[in-house]
């Protein structure tokens, strides 16, 4: 009957003990993951060591398939860009804790490269050209221009001229079409007198 007793008490305490674990969140495998902003294009492969998980275009979330252990380290990299853009790792390393860690957050952007070209026939001050709300003024004598802001790859671009210079009629050739993975250096203004 004591054995018995005994057994019981070793059995009840072993299961109070479980109780409490249970409780007290008793975590041992931990979910990995965080947001994402900004993704609209697919690609984007993200890696844990070697736990990859693949994040779908315009998700605003994601996990890794396998979950870490409590107190392990982490370091999330990117595997793969997505298409046309560039994505960076926020928060990228650290020690998983006693709750799941969903704060390694991923912010992508839409490549962006510069507009320009070449100019021919400007001898006068004044020209003022335009690309949507992009506006740059080419001196006198000028042979190259650059709009001052990129353009997303995919968007389109249309330089015009918005002001002619002084004396002179400018012209744009090559100036509207989609932007593509590189940037653009032949549109050209041509001005001649009037």
């Amino acid at each position: 009957m004591k054995t018995f007793l005994r057994y019981l008490r070793i059995s009840s305490l072993a299961l109070t003990c479980a109780i409490g674990l249970a409780a007290c969140g008793g975590y041992s495998a931990l979910t990995l993951g965080g947001t994402v902003s900004g993704l609209t294009n697919s690609g984007l492969v993200l890696a844990n060591g070697g736990d990859t998980v693949s994040v779908p275009a315009n998700v605003t979330s994601y996990a890794f398939p396998n979950q870490i252990n409590v107190g392990a380290s982490f370091h999330v990299t990117i595997q793969s860009q997505p298409q046309h853009m560039t994505c960076a790792v926020i928060d990228i390393s650290g020690t998983a804790g006693t709750t799941s860690t969903t704060n390694i957050n991923v912010a992508c952007a839409q490549n962006s490269y510069a507009v320009g070209g070449t100019v021919s026939g400007l001898t006068a001050g004044g020209l003022v050209l335009i690309n949507g709300a992009d506006v740059v003024t080419i001196a006198a004598n000028a042979t190259v221009f650059t709009m001052p802001a990129k353009v997303p790859d995919g968007s389109v671009y249309g330089i015009a001229v918005l002001t002619q210079p002084t004396g002179l009629t400018c012209s744009v050739v090559n100036g509207t079409a989609y932007m593509a993975e590189a940037a653009v250096t032949s549109v050209q203004v041509i001005c001649v007198p009037v």
